[in-house]
């Protein structure tokens, strides 16, 4: 992935350069609008549906488990297939079935298995993204960071839009909006070229040594992504608890998104620049700063700048994940490498979501400290990652 873009490849049958990045940057940010739904407003239609809080809780963990069994079988069959694209768009056809069905159900039942199934086709979706946009930066055709902005970008215009179509429609159309985003999806994956069957290769990593290092370095990324769990679920509830509006708390979360966006445009100068493993341990160091600071419940002079450290916790640990992988595995086994890495990070995610809700019920806001702790652990997890894996591992996608 960190291969420089050139200005354009005019052999038969390529997508010239330019073209390619915005059809990728167009993939992004039509997966993340039925994404920018789902997150914040989900739980509204199933409560407009009936279910109560303990139902709620089990549909929302349906999706979960449903990504842990489908995330690596996938990025099995992707490399198995060698039409990385062409599996993307009929996933995306699968997910926006299984949304138009979740649209007609009414009963418990008949939600959870419709959410299960959407699930299964949904939620891998973006690591086989990851994998065949990782493959055309490694080929110098497209940036990684510069494409994946715009899902940050789709992710908050969707929040915004969507709150405001909510309040027109009402909680009923929730379901309906994510559906429109996914149909969006399935043309923006038409819209893309099929990659070339690559030629089986050895791994760029070998060694028992190397590869625990690979290892190592992305269950650091992990961490420090999980370490945002308490963030997620509780910083809107600290931050009303302070006496702030509304309209002040989507600012805030408006200054995350912004400054992720910001390092993606830019970041694959800094994986250049520095490596996947340094990115990955400010990413921690950043956490440990981050969260700290939470839970103090400090004042919105100080919450702004916090926020901006978003793009260090959350977007270089991504990205340096996405590149740690592209460089570590050979090009035939890229669906299967990082999907495997999100399988990895889901599973640490969803721990840290589950003990999120004990720890805030007995400790409150000094909750975010076991928050800053996982940074560390992931911050120091990169740093023993680095020293496993040789520098000779060659430049990724």
């Amino acid at each position: 992935m960190v291969k420089q873009v050139g200005e354009g490849d005019d052999r038969p049958g390529r997508v010239p350069v330019p073209a390619l990045g915005l059809r990728l940057s167009g993939a992004y940010a039509a997966f993340f609008l039925a994404m920018g739904i789902q997150v914040p407003y989900l739980p509204l239609w199933f409560q407009d549906r009936g279910l109560g809080p303990e139902a709620i809780g089990i549909a929302l963990a349906v999706p979960m488990l449903a990504r842990l069994v489908s995330t690596p079988l996938l990025g099995l069959l992707s490399d198995r297939l060698g039409r990385p694209k062409a599996l993307l768009a009929a996933l995306a056809l699968a997910a926006a079935c299984g949304m138009a069905m979740l649209a007609l159900s009414v009963d418990f039942a008949g939600i959870l298995v419709t959410l299960a199934f959407t699930a299964l086709a949904w939620m891998p979706s973006l690591s086989l993204l990851d994998s065949y946009a990782s493959r055309q930066a490694r080929a110098g055709r497209a940036d990684y960071g510069k494409a994946r902005q715009w899902g940050s970008a789709s992710f908050l215009v969707a929040n915004l839009v969507g709150g405001a179509l909510l309040g027109m429609l009402g909680a009923g159309s929730v379901v309906l909006m994510m559906l429109a985003g996914q149909l969006a999806y399935v043309l923006a994956t038409l819209a893309l070229p099929e990659l070339p069957r690559p030629e089986p290769r050895p791994a760029p990593i070998t060694g028992r040594r190397a590869r625990l290092g690979v290892l190592a370095g992305i269950v650091a990324a992990a961490l420090v992504q999980a370490s945002h769990a308490t963030l997620y679920a509780f910083a809107s509830v600290s931050w009303k608890a302070q006496g702030y509006s509304l309209a002040t708390i989507g600012v805030l979360w408006a200054v995350g998104v912004a400054a992720e966006m910001a390092l993606f445009r830019f970041g694959t100068r800094l994986v250049v620049r520095f490596g996947p493993h340094v990115l990955i341990a400010v990413g921690g160091i950043a956490a440990v700063v981050r969260f700290a600071a939470m839970a103090t419940d400090p004042p919105l002079a100080l919450l702004v700048p916090l926020q901006m450290l978003h793009a260090f916790t959350f977007a270089a640990t991504f990205l340096a994940m996405v590149e740690l992988v592209s460089r570590s595995v050979s090009e035939h086994r890229s669906g299967t490498g990082q999907t495997a890495a999100a399988w990895i990070g889901s599973i640490l995610m969803s721990s840290a979501n589950v003990a999120s809700g004990p720890l805030w019920a007995a400790f409150g806001p000094m909750a975010f400290l076991v928050s800053s702790a996982i940074g560390l652990a992931g911050a120091l997890a990169a740093l023993l990652a680095a020293r496993l894996q040789p520098h000779s591992s060659g430049s990724g996608g």
